[in-house]
């Protein structure tokens, strides 16, 4: 079973450049998990100079192995993170960001769109992507609480110019993303060792 896991990193954010051993601790761990990722990747400030948090889609067993999942990474134990957003993750693509070509020199994107998981779903179960958007998306699927089957919101990484098309093309597919009224917009990058 898959699941999103982001964890948010805390206020003061983080300059890999003065923490080599803790980056190679932290890759050394997520490449245990290599052949069961969907995608990976950090989130980055508007201006993609500041590690804002960590991306991983991951197939789990249940949730508390992807609960250990995250308590477990080097730079949660570093104490690099506020919080981790946990959620089940339908991949509606059936395929993984290795699976994706490059488009040019477009951006990558990670948007997500998750509600309260105590209150209702606004959600459509089954809206498909348009094709503008289709062309664009890396990674597409639904957010479901941990232990509840009803959608909570939906999770997308795209490729794209800049933040402004991003925002665009969101104003444009609101149908396909469920209505949720607040979609976060992150600047993104492919995960791995550097």
């Amino acid at each position: 079973m898959d699941f999103l896991i982001y964890g948010r990193a805390a206020l003061s954010g983080h300059d890999h450049s003065d923490t080599p051993e803790l980056d190679d601790a932290h890759w050394s761990y997520m490449d245990g998990f290599a052949d069961r990722m969907t995608a990976r990747g950090p989130t980055l400030s508007a201006d993609r100079q500041t590690w804002t948090g960590s991306l991983h889609v991951v197939d789990l067993p249940n949730a508390e192995a992807a609960r250990a999942f995250a308590m477990n990474d080097p730079y949660d134990q570093a104490g690099m993170f506020t919080e981790h957003l946990i959620r089940r993750f339908d991949n509606l693509l059936g395929r993984t960001m290795w699976d994706v070509p490059r488009r040019g020199d477009d951006l990558p994107f990670l948007c997500i769109a998750d509600s309260s998981s105590d209150g209702p779903s606004p959600g459509n179960e089954e809206v498909p992507a348009a094709p503008a958007l289709t062309e664009r998306l890396i990674l597409w699927g639904r957010l479901r609480p941990v232990h509840s089957p009803r959608p909570s919101g939906v999770a997308f990484a795209l490729v794209a110019p800049d933040r402004d098309a991003v925002r665009s093309l969101i104003a444009d597919e609101r149908a396909m993303l469920g209505w949720y009224p607040n979609v976060e917009i992150h600047a993104w990058e492919f995960g791995g060792r550097r």
